[in-house]
């Protein structure tokens, strides 16, 4: 997939990755400040924004949209991304989100959630990040959307794509 073709399956991802490159300007990436919820409320439901913690490394989930919420069955809010909510699959999120702090950068996501209790299910995810007053990372804007498809049980487990900043 092209870096500029972003392809997603759920529309709002894509609105959503507009906003966000509408928002950020000339900048690598917006704050969380740049961001109105009255401007995003269509997407709230699949948003999950995570907190970047820098000495040690880790990410914290701050807030889970409901939907999100109701199709895994759990909710996250304040948990902290590690092998218990995360099972094997801890490597391949904790890099990802890793990535996007370190190289702030958005990221499209295409993964097989064979390690969760709900193993039918596939996720698309936008990954974004929000530059906190230093102009680091401090936090990442997370879109989730969920689906089953013919194809899910014999997709490789992760597909990452760079998206154009």
């Amino acid at each position: 997939m092209d870096e500029g073709d972003t392809g997603f399956r759920d529309p709002r991802l894509e609105k959503l990755y507009a906003y966000w490159r509408n928002k950020k300007g000339e900048r690598f990436a917006p704050s969380r400040a740049d961001l109105l919820p009255s401007e995003i409320k269509p997407y709230l439901p699949v948003i999950n924004l995570i907190d970047v913690r820098r000495e040690p490394l880790g990410f914290r989930h701050r807030l889970v949209g409901t939907e999100i919420v109701e199709r895994l069955g759990r909710d996250a809010t304040g948990c902290w991304v590690n092998a218990a909510l995360y099972g094997p699959a801890l490597e391949d999120v904790f890099e990802g989100l890793r990535a996007v702090t370190e190289e702030v950068r958005p990221y499209r996501r295409l993964t097989r959630l064979d390690w969760h209790v709900r193993p039918w299910l596939s996720m698309e995810s936008l990954e974004l990040p929000l530059l906190g007053d230093d102009g680091a990372v401090n936090m990442i804007l997370r879109a989730a959307s969920y689906f089953t498809d013919k194809e899910s049980a014999s997709r490789a487990r992760c597909l990452v794509w760079p998206l154009a900043a």
